[in-house]
């Protein structure tokens, strides 16, 4: 006999909770949303443009499938001249191919998808959130549960997402430049489908925004903010070409140099924290002592001094050292290694950082070790584990989910203390910031763009840890 918790889960939504508003509307916005992708949405497309200066300067552009870097050609202007005028040419596109699932197989078609991809998304955003709509209520009217409580959240926020992301697609048609828009807008103008989208995407949101009172899961959390930011950044890059998709297209590299050093350096820190942590809880006096002293001398020293000392004061270190060993004959060979060797500035960034991150790491390890009661060495040892195989399957998977919280800490402080490394000639985002910055002497608008990327990438790693975080804490 089935009990009445068992009752509740074979429950299916009666006839009035089906006839209720906000599934109707989210079924019927979700069904226009897919018929109007099949009516025509941009009928006519931007073919070419000529973009004349007062100097002569003529640039011609041509686009075989959609409007791309007009923008920033007539917002980038030659050294003393002015824009004279920009001339659009337009062109009919296909009945079928106008449709909103005609431009998204045209698009992924396409021999240059990668650059057109951000159409493409926007154009498949809306399809996403009618789908989650429509297996929403499905599964509310003939699933076995009745509304899965996990499909609100995420359909609610594809619906909502879905209006901004169709004029963000149509914004793609003039290459978010509202001064093309005006030379063509009659051209320009969207057809039926588009609005009809629209509606559908309002009412597909209004019924589920208002299903929000059945789940109790938060319909917005901290991973919008990361959305909303880079979204920010990406805006910028489309409304401002010129400077941010120029700034964008010349720290780019940047970025990928700090996320290599970021990298490298937390994987060794990981191993020099374990290694301090627990020198600091040895009962050996000497592997005490040392550990010891590295972690109050590194800490009392600020990782600027300590990354100029090893780019600047080291090699003349190796060098001493060196002159000693050449005064010994069976050491001659290691003295001249170290008399030449120079370290470059990627592996001087590394050790630097490793090294005051290490230190750091070391206390947290040393306070996670700590933290688990010493019961639990004991009857790991009374069982027959020697020192080494206790700590590694007793103790330390127990500490690792203490440490977990501050060590995401540490890897977010890494993250933006890795600007440091900018001193050492490494071309890290900071540095390429700075090369930009000195070249154009558009502080405001580099400095933005720079303060934007480091923001992305540190709300994304807190949101990472947060989330590693959330699913160690049930087994604690």
């Amino acid at each position: 006999m089935l009990d009445d918790t068992s009752r509740l889960t074979e429950h299916r939504l009666t006839a009035n909770e089906r006839r209720d508003w906000r599934l109707v509307a989210a079924a019927c916005g979700a069904l226009l949303m897919l018929l109007a992708y099949a009516l025509p949405f941009f009928g006519q497309r931007v073919t070419s443009a000529r973009t004349t200066f007062s100097g002569e300067t003529v640039i011609q552009l041509d686009f075989p499938l959609l409007v791309h870097g007009q923008h920033f050609a007539q917002a980038k202007r030659p050294i003393n001249e002015e824009l004279v005028s920009v001339e659009i040419n337009t062109g009919p596109v296909g009945l079928a191919a106008s449709s909103g699932y005609g431009w998204m197989a045209r698009l992924a078609s396409g021999g240059e998808f990668l650059r057109h991809v951000s159409m493409f998304l926007a154009l498949l955003l809306p399809l996403l959130g009618a789908t989650a709509a429509l297996a929403l209520v499905a599964r509310g009217w003939w699933g076995p549960v009745g509304l899965p409580e996990a499909l609100i959240p995420l359909g609610a926020r594809l619906a909502l997402l879905s209006i901004p992301s169709l004029l963000l697609a149509w914004c793609h048609q003039f290459d978010f430049s509202f001064a093309l828009l005006r030379l063509a807008s009659g051209a320009l103008t969207p057809g039926v489908g588009f609005w009809l989208a629209l509606a559908g995407g309002a009412l597909m949101g209004a019924g589920l925004f208002a299903l929000r009172t059945e789940t109790r899961r938060e319909l917005v959390n901290w991973w919008a903010l990361v959305f909303a930011v880079a979204l920010l950044a990406w805006l910028l890059t489309r409304f401002r070409p010129y400077p941010f998709l120029e700034i964008w297209l010349f720290i780019s590299d940047g970025i990928v140099v700090t996320l290599r050093i970021v990298a490298t350096s937390f994987g060794l820190i990981l191993l020099v924290s374990l290694l301090g942590g627990l020198g600091r809880i040895s009962h050996n006096r000497i592997i005490y002592g040392l550990s010891s002293l590295y972690v109050e001398l590194i800490r009392g020293i600020p990782l600027l001094v300590q990354l100029l000392f090893i780019w600047f004061a080291l090699p003349q270190v190796f060098k001493g050292i060196g002159e000693i060993f050449l005064r010994i004959t069976f050491l001659q060979g290691a003295g001249q290694y170290l008399m030449d060797l120079r370290l470059n500035p990627f592996t001087a960034a590394v050790v630097g950082l490793t090294i005051c991150y290490g230190a750091y790491g070391a206390e947290i390890f040393r306070a996670g070790i700590s933290s688990i009661h010493k019961g639990q060495m004991e009857a790991a040892r009374s069982l027959g584990m020697s020192y080494v195989q206790a700590m590694r399957h007793v103790i330390l998977p127990q500490a690792v989910r203490v440490i977990l919280p501050p060590i995401g800490n540490e890897f977010v402080a890494l993250l933006k203390d890795s600007s440091l490394v900018s001193v050492l000639a490494v071309s890290d985002l900071t540095r390429r910031g700075r090369e930009y910055m000195s070249r154009t002497f558009l502080s405001f608008d580099t400095w933005i763009m720079v303060a934007l990327c480091y923001l992305v990438l540190t709300l994304f790693s807190s949101r990472a840890v947060e989330f590693i975080e959330s699913r160690t804490r049930f087994e604690r």
